[in-house]
């Protein structure tokens, strides 16, 4: 054994006797491949909120920092060391790959790097979870269909994101990119040809070409932070959300939850989330009609509480872990 796997195997063995020393010997030690921050994006809001979760409860599960030390890993598409991972496995941690991905054919440059890296990495895993039936039906044959696999639909944190006493007034619309799969372009046709509306956007809408913040009608607050979106939401009455085959985005949930009716792309796993609370794009005159009806279903979605997508990860690990050797 070189010196190098001797130090690493002794760092191992004494962050194991730190665990038992601190109580923690008994307890299902949880990795989480992405440490959540306080911005936006699907990744890191749901490792945050899992990382907050996780960390709230007294039972049987301890937030875990280092991947060498757990017992379950939670992987977030291709956020991890393919080799840590490889070693943890082998050290028969139990490896969830959570999936909010789209593959395309004849992808080049870094969509094809990281999809191949995925498709690795998923070599790995004991479980897999795809955040939609949409993101199920487009990466499960990419991966060869594995055997073990959940849809799980994401959630958010009821306690951060909840409806206004009153509704506001704007059309709004949460976007953390300016990429060309959030069909901006949709958005700067619709506020420009709705003239009438008011229009609030919140995220990096203005990194685009489209000059959004020369049309009077619209107003562009820029990206902000987690913990301050909610009363930008509690400014507006629906959502625009023009996004294709957008997997499960974050952004829906917690306008869901905060009572705001979504007007949708059907191309997509969007419309798995709105269901009853909203309409496809192609209906968009009749959103403000069916505005109090839709909202009070909103209300009604305690489907999309956090906890109770995450209580699934964990269900997973307890269904297939006992049936490992």
């Amino acid at each position: 054994m070189s010196y190098q796997e001797w130090d690493t195997v002794e760092l191992e063995k004494l962050g194991r006797e730190q665990n038992i020393f601190f109580g923690n010997e008994n307890r299902t030690r949880v990795f989480v491949s992405v440490k959540g921050r306080n911005i936006g994006g699907g990744a890191n809001t749901f490792a945050s909120n899992f990382s907050d979760w996780v960390k709230s409860r007294s039972d049987g599960f301890v937030l875990e920092k280092k991947l060498s030390r757990a017992d379950l890993a939670i992987v977030i598409a291709n956020k991890v060391n393919e080799k840590e991972l490889s070693r943890a496995k082998s050290n028969d941690c139990f490896v969830i790959h959570r999936l909010d991905e789209h593959v395309e054919k004849d992808e080049e440059g870094g969509r094809r790097i990281t999809h191949q890296a995925i498709r690795r990495i998923n070599q790995l895993a004991d479980v897999t979870v795809y955040q939609s039936d949409f993101v199920f039906q487009n990466m499960h044959p990419y991966l060869s269909f594995p055997q073990n696999y959940e849809i799980i639909l994401n959630g958010g944190d009821q306690t951060k994101f909840f409806p206004a006493a009153e509704v506001g007034s704007y059309v709004g619309h949460v976007s953390w990119s300016a990429g060309g799969k959030k069909r901006l372009d949709l958005l700067y046709a619709f506020a420009k040809e709705n003239a009438a509306q008011k229009f609030l956007l919140v995220g990096n809408q203005e990194r685009s070409k489209y000059q959004f913040g020369m049309l009077p009608n619209v107003r562009c607050v820029g990206p902000v932070r987690r913990r301050d979106l909610l009363k930008w939401l509690h400014k507006m009455k629906w959502i625009y959300f023009p996004s294709e085959n957008d997997p499960c985005p974050n952004t829906v949930v917690e306008g869901i939850l905060a009572g705001l009716p979504v007007c949708f792309n059907k191309d997509g796993g969007t419309r798995e989330l709105v269901r009853g609370c909203g309409l496809p794009l192609e209906r968009a005159s009749e959103m403000d009609g069916g505005l109090e009806e839709m909202r009070s279903l909103a209300l009604e979605r305690s489907d999309l509480f956090f906890e109770r997508a995450a209580e699934k990860y964990l269900n997973l690990y307890r269904q297939y872990s006992r049936g490992r050797s």
